[in-house]
């Protein structure tokens, strides 16, 4: 072993010598710290100017957006224009594109709205928050009710959905999308409107009454695999397939996209009845179960719906026990998007707690409120020593909860060690996109690049992704042993190196995620000489 480098000659003779790679490994540690440098210097540099800022976040590598909803995350002119191919039309009663066969007298079909300009712009407004300061309503209210007005056009362009947001992000830098979608079964769908046989006691509810104080959900999942759990399930793997081979076939045609890492997570709708949430989720964990594209779960729909609220703890319950049935599926829950005054005080102390503590969530989406629960700092802590990570949605905050700036809990969530990530949530209704939020995160909350580079290496640490990270430490990042004297990148791999990478799926993703910040932080207009 090299204990010391006695002078610059035999550094000179070292470097040149094949296979020292003890050598060139820090060799081009130090040339990647001084192209980092320089790329945090220009940040500094135009710190002030956020066009400039936007196009440095916009070039720079992001691991992963690991919060964002496929129909939210595409704008409502993708919607208009699909419907009007499809002629539906616009109910200006509801603002909702309906099919051809729901068309009423007094409706407008879209293709007639696209030739109008002042319509088809106030349409594009009332699907999205698109100047929201001339809604009539809160942002909270605009943002969720867009959902049900597109959502007839959206159902029906799962696999063209998928293609618009990978294409978006190959176009911003972004590597790895963990997506929410809601894969459908017709005997699932069958099954939650008619109900099925004994689930409804087995959890010891009736309708529009509060659930049992214990409810039996070993009986409860016994009647759903009476009622078809396992015939639902073999019908949303086929779906899931056939999605799959529908939108990887579009991608395959030379677009951006192409080159983004897609993964799925089945959401389940938690302003339902007990009955059918419990139906919801069950299927959800069993696909994740059998498929590996669908690395997990999250429950969706207002948290502070007054179904939400009254079954929150419920919720957190069923989680739990369908966690332990299937304990390779990950779970990440929406808590804490809650604000003072949007609920009442006695629905603000719990959200995050039990999301980590019952239903073992690995990571948490939003948690706005944290300062609201109880014993918030030894919330934190575990937190932190479970590395239990936050989706950070600074823009979805600012429109749905008014929460923003210093209100907001994202640099207290990072100076407590909690793990953060930055996520775009629903893009299209928000008609933002990931780079925005690196935006805020510079010009709001005074980050720099290397704490922009933690982040984005983030999405990647505390996605889903199977197997070992490349990351040996994550403070400071140091790469496992088998990769430490590799450079991404950098053409040959060492045959332990590539070993260790063709295991793992998380591990693949970070080594192309390093390879690309090399590659940025080496561009012209970053280095001294073009300032």
């Amino acid at each position: 072993m090299i204990q010391r480098l006695p002078s610059l000659l035999t550094l000179v003779i070292l470097v040149a010598l094949p296979g020292c790679r003890w050598v060139e490994a820090r060799v081009a540690a130090r040339a990647d710290h001084g192209d980092a440098l320089h790329a945090s210097e220009w940040l500094e540099a135009h710190r002030n100017e956020p066009p400039m800022v936007r196009a440095f976040v916009q070039r720079m590598p992001k691991g992963a957006d690991l919060h964002n909803h496929l129909s939210g995350s595409v704008y409502a002119e993708a919607y208009v224009r699909w419907g009007a191919g499809a002629d539906y039309s616009l109910d200006p009663e509801t603002n909702t594109l309906v099919p051809p066969s729901a068309h009423a007298p007094g409706m407008k079909r879209l293709r007639e709205v696209l030739e109008d300009a002042t319509a088809y712009s106030k349409l594009v407004d009332d699907l999205s928050t698109r100047n929201l300061a001339y809604a009539g309503q809160s942002g909270h209210d605009q943002f969720f009710e867009t959902f049900g007005e597109f959502g007839a056009v959206s159902g029906g362009h799962v696999d063209d959905m998928i293609v618009l947001l990978a294409d978006n992000a190959a176009r911003e830098n972004v590597l790895y999308i963990e997506l929410m979608v809601l894969i459908q079964s017709s005997r699932l769908n069958t099954a939650l409107a008619q109900g099925v046989p004994g689930l409804k006691d087995a959890l010891g509810t009736e309708p529009g009454a509060a659930p049992a104080a214990e409810p039996d959900f070993a009986r409860a999942y016994q009647r759903l695999e009476e009622g078809g759990l396992a015939q639902w399930t073999e019908e949303g793997l086929a779906n899931l397939e056939a999605a799959h081979r529908s939108y990887s076939s579009q991608l395959d045609q030379g677009r951006p996209g192409r080159e983004v890492h897609l993964r799925f997570l089945q959401q389940s709708v938690r302003v339902m009845a007990p009955d059918q949430v419990f139906a919801q989720l069950a299927f959800a964990f069993a696909l994740a179960d059998r498929d590996p594209r669908m690395l997990g779960i999250n429950l969706v729909a207002p948290e502070d719906d007054r179904i939400a609220l009254r079954d929150y703890s419920l919720h957190m319950q069923m989680v739990r026990y369908l966690g332990q049935r299937h304990p390779d599926v990950k779970v990440t829950l929406h808590a804490g998007e809650l604000a003072l005054g949007l609920v009442p005080p006695g629905d603000l102390g719990f959200h995050i707690r039990e999301a980590v503590e019952v239903a073992g969530a690995r990571r948490i989406g939003h948690g706005v409120d944290i300062f609201l629960e109880d014993r918030p700092f030894e919330l934190l802590e575990r937190m932190r020593k479970e590395r239990v990570a936050v989706e950070i949605c600074l823009t979805s905050n600012d429109v749905i909860l008014g929460v923003q700036g210093r209100n907001h809990p994202f640099l207290h969530y990072r100076e407590a060690g909690v793990p953060t990530v930055l996520a775009s949530d629903d893009a299209g209704v928000s008609r933002i996109d990931l780079s925005n939020e690196y935006l805020r995160a510079v010009l709001d909350y005074g980050l720099g690049y290397a704490e922009l580079k933690e982040l984005s290496r983030n999405g990647l640490e505390y996605s889903f992704l199977p197997g070992p990270s490349l990351w040996a430490s994550t403070s400071p990042f140091t790469m496992v042993e088998d990769c430490a004297g590799d450079v991404p990148g950098g053409g040959s791999i060492s045959p332990e190196c590539r070993k260790f990478l063709d295991a793992s799926e998380r591990a693949t993703q970070q080594w192309r995620l390093e390879a690309a910040f090399l590659e940025f932080e080496r561009l012209p207009w970053l280095q001294p000489s073009r300032r």
